[in-house]
């Protein structure tokens, strides 16, 4: 299934910069194109079992569907909280 080769990259990005920020993840906000492969829902179910399989299940998720982005899946933005 492509949602889970996705899913994995689009996390193993997000957690890169958390390390190099030494700071945990908060929120992940993405951004759903026209070429996204899948209903927002469909696609949070895959994001949720891929978070709480990395122990993350406290992690955001914020899906924005962008039909005139002619692109599929983005990572938008990643919220961070430095560790104390």
């Amino acid at each position: 299934m492509h949602e889970s080769g996705m899913i994995t990259r689009l996390l193993d990005v997000a957690l890169a910069e958390a390390e190099r920020r030494e700071a945990r993840i908060v929120k992940l906000h993405l951004r759903l194109g026209a070429l996204a492969g899948g209903s927002p829902s469909h696609l949070r179910e895959h994001f949720e079992i891929e978070l709480a399989r990395r122990d993350l299940a406290d992690v955001g998720l914020d899906l924005q569907v962008d039909e005139d982005y002619p692109g599929g899946v983005e990572l938008a933005s990643v919220e961070l909280e430095a560790w104390p």
